[in-house]
Parts: C-alpha cells; sequence; structure tokens
C-alpha cells in the first residue's frame, strides 16, 4: 500500500496489520520553516546557554504538552505501558519521563528553550499518531510497533539538526514517555 499524503508532507509505505505484515515507516519532512526557526534559535542559544527570556511563564504552547490532557484516555504512563504489554519498560520508562520533565524545568526561564522542546514534542507527538498508531491499530506485534517508533525518534533527531540541547536518542524516548504520562500518546489500541 503506497500512501502519499504530499499536502499533510508525509511521504512513504506504511504496511500494518496482523503479525505477517511488513511495518515501513512513513518518513514526515521538516519544513524548511522550521529548519529555519531552530537554526536562528540555536543561535541564540549559543550566545548565552539561555537566549530569550521568558519572563518566569512557559509558552502556551509547551505548556499543552505538560499538562494532563482531560480528552480521551486519561490513564497514567504506567497504566499504559501495562495494557499494552510493556512492563518490562516500566521501571527506565519512569526514570526517562522524570528526566525529560526536569530538563524542561531546568530551561523554564529561557523562551527559546522552551520553543526548542515544544518543536521537539509537537514533532514527536505528530510523527507518533500519523505513523506509530495506525500500525497499533493495524494490529501488529511489538516488535513492529518499536521499530517504527524507532523510526520516529530518529526522524526527529535529524529534523532537530544542529541539535544545541543535544537530545539524543533517549532524551527523546523520555519526551515519548512524558507525552504517554501526559494522555497524549498510547502503546495500545484505542
Amino acid at each position: 500500500m503506497f500512501t502519499n499524503q504530499s499536502q499533510n508532507n508525509v511521504t512513504g509505505d506504511l504496511y500494518a496489520g496482523d503479525n505477517n505484515s511488513k511495518t515501513t515507516v512513513v518518513n514526515l519532512s521538516p519544513s524548511n520553516s522550521t529548519g529555519e526557526e531552530l537554526l536562528k534559535l540555536y543561535e541564540k542559544l549559543k550566545v548565552d546557554g539561555q537566549g530569550d527570556p521568558s519572563g518566569g511563564a512557559f509558552s502556551e504552547k509547551l505548556l499543552h504538552y505538560m499538562a494532563s490532557s482531560t480528552d480521551g484516555d486519561v490513564r497514567g504512563l504506567e497504566a499504559k505501558l501495562r495494557d499494552s504489554g510493556r512492563e518490562d519498560q516500566l521501571y527506565a520508562a519512569m526514570s526517562m519521563k522524570e528526566r525529560a520533565f526536569k530538563s524542561i524545568m531546568r530551561y523554564e526561564t529561557s523562551k527559546t528553550a522552551q520553543r526548542v522542546f515544544t518543536i521537539a514534542l509537537s514533532d514527536l507527538h505528530a510523527r507518533f499518531t500519523l505513523t506509530v498508531t495506525p500500525v497499533i491499530q493495524g494490529g501488529a506485534d511489538r516488535v513492529a510497533v518499536d521499530h517504527c517508533i524507532n523510526a520516529v525518534l530518529q526522524n526527529t533527531q535529524k529534523m532537530l539538526g544542529e541539535n544545541v540541547l543535544e537530545f539524543d536518542a533517549m532524551d527523546l524516548l523520555g519526551m515519548l514517555y512524558y507525552l504517554g504520562g501526559n494522555c497524549h500518546i498510547r502503546w495500545d489500541k484505542c
């Protein structure tokens, strides 16, 4: 099955279904404007590690990801991992989620860093929603789902480019757990 959603900046193949199905992740291409924005943000961060001051307030978009969503699935991270057969990830996931939260809080006085976090969280959320969730809904096994999650992490890391805040794959995985803990994503069928 070939999926071309150029209006959504999505191209690639996506096969999902039972355990015998092949799963390939759809690649979301970062828009030129996102890359340009990140370059400007990185330049500001390089000056003093902080960039523009936030005035003590978080951006509205970042607050969206920091707050638990009250729409839909309100289970916590632990329940979502248990319900999806990922009990083996509980300890590490809780630790990485906490590390992601602390990383965001470390930059609470930087409007510039907050924007970078917002871009990263938004990208992870969109990629997960558009590539991993359909594979989960299609009944793919954990190996196929994890393959898609790995591709999401790699693509987000590529999108970040120079990556002045030095997000590595484990930091991005922690952000996925953070999104899961705040009711934005899940690892089991709806």
